[in-house]
């Protein structure tokens, strides 16, 4: 019996420490929380493009832009097939779903869009119905890709002009709808000539978006299934839309920069570092706003060597991102200190730089980051910089993954390797043993 419940006690503790490496953040299959597009951003392009184009900016959370830099390290590494098996599919992606509205969200012509064929079907994907037709129109955007999901700000183009074709006028045998159909006859103007152009007077009316994302999640010998995040908040342009005033250096705090490191990756024979960087919500809403009215915030990574008295600027990440940022640290070397050895002490700051439109020949810095330290490998001096930093070798470490120290492929369980959690289980078996023998022999 005794064996029995030790045998017992065992299997749940192997059970558990799987359960650990398998287990889904979000509780719902996926291994990220899925949460709506946070601070989504319209602005209209007042002409530019079309009569109606508007540029659309959103966020992605820190967890969504950790996991898939992760999964884009493992794709350079070679240890895809291990990070999927990992998380459990074959393969992963995430798309973007935006809705529109005109005047009234409500109004069943030319309020919101989203029906039922958004959903997808397991034969034809999203927005297309069990015979594969298309039930959504040119302005229904209902697999818009990211341009980059290790990015926090996201932007892309909607509501653009639509020609004089099925997109304006649908196509009915098919069941497809044009923009024509979701307007009303006194919201528009429209020119049939060249092409066709579309007018929407934006100072009477007022235009209506809300996104979510479609996380598409495929194993082999199953239909793809798809998870959605709630929508987001509601944000317009046009007659009661509201306005934006372009930041200031208030408005922008030092970044936060923690776990400096060197990588395997090389750029010009010389090394690259990372570290990790914050991005506090306020930022990410900021730089959402910033990019939809035609702006940026970026970062810039300066070094020295501990002793130079001036910080020279790397190249490497600027895109603002949660998670690791690699800067390379050839600039380092110059044609007076040709080898910078590699017990040499590396200082790194940051600083967020805001450009704006209404900011003409200058920008606005934020204030510096703590400076962080390391020891670096050996950097060398050569005069042509080639191309860009951030170029992955043919087979770089990788460091953004959380790949494991000892193993080389587990997720770490609770901040462990799994055989150290087996060990631990082990170790623990054999004290319930030794205390049951001891039992034993006391009677």
């Amino acid at each position: 019996m005794k064996k029995r419940i030790i045998s017992l006690a065992i299997a749940c503790l192997l059970l558990f420490s799987c359960a650990a490496v398998f287990a889904s953040p979000s509780g719902n299959g996926l291994p990220f929380e899925l949460t709506a597009p946070a601070y989504v951003t319209a602005v209209w392009a007042e002409g530019n493009d079309s009569p109606t184009t508007t540029e659309l900016t959103y966020c992605l959370s820190n967890e969504m832009t950790t996991f898939f830099k992760n999964m884009e390290n493992a794709n350079y590494d070679g240890t895809i097939d291990a990070f999927m098996q990992n998380i459990g599919c074959d393969d992963i992606w995430m798309n973007v779903q935006i809705d529109w509205a005109l005047d009234d969200v409500s109004d069943p012509v030319s309020g919101w869009h989203y029906n039922q064929y958004w959903d997808g079907t397991p034969e034809f994907g999203l927005g297309r119905d069990s015979e594969g037709n298309p039930r959504y129109s040119e302005w229904d955007i209902v697999d818009g890709s990211l341009n980059n999901a290790t990015e926090t700000v996201q932007d892309i183009w909607i509501t653009r002009g639509v020609p004089n074709d099925d997109r304006w006028y649908g196509v009915p045998e098919t069941h497809t709808p044009g923009v024509r159909d979701q307007l009303r006859p006194d919201q528009y103007t429209y020119s049939e000539e060249d092409d066709g152009t579309l007018y929407i007077d934006y100072s009477k009316h007022t235009m209506y978006f809300r996104a979510r994302f479609a996380v598409t999640v495929r194993r082999d010998g199953e239909p793809d299934k798809y998870y959605f995040s709630d929508w987001s908040s509601v944000t317009s342009v046009g007659k009661d839309a509201e306005k934006f005033t372009p930041l200031t250096k208030a408005d922008l705090e030092a970044p936060v920069i923690t776990g400096l490191h060197m990588t395997d990756k090389e750029f010009n024979d010389n090394p690259i570092v990372a570290f990790t960087l914050a991005v506090p919500d306020k930022l990410a809403e900021n730089a959402s706003k910033v990019e939809a009215n035609g702006g940026s915030i970026t970062i810039e990574v300066w070094a020295r060597v501990k002793g130079d008295a001036e910080f020279t600027e790397l190249q490497g990440d600027w895109i603002i991102k949660a998670g690791e940022m690699e800067s390379a640290l050839f600039n380092l070397a110059n044609e007076a200190r040709p080898n910078v050895p590699k017990d040499a002490e590396v200082e790194l700051r940051c600083r967020y730089r805001y450009d704006h439109p209404g900011y003409i020949d200058e920008c606005i810095y934020s204030d510096w980051s703590k400076t962080i330290s390391f020891g670096t490998d050996d950097i060398n001096y050569h005069t042509d910089p080639g191309a860009d930093a951030t170029q992955a070798p043919d087979d770089p470490a990788a460091p953004g993954k959380k790949v494991c120290p000892i193993c080389h492929f587990c997720p770490q369980p609770l901040g462990l390797c799994i055989f150290i959690w087996l060990i631990i289980i082990i170790v623990i078996v054999v004290v319930i043993l030794i205390l049951v023998k001891k039992k034993k022999n006391g009677k």
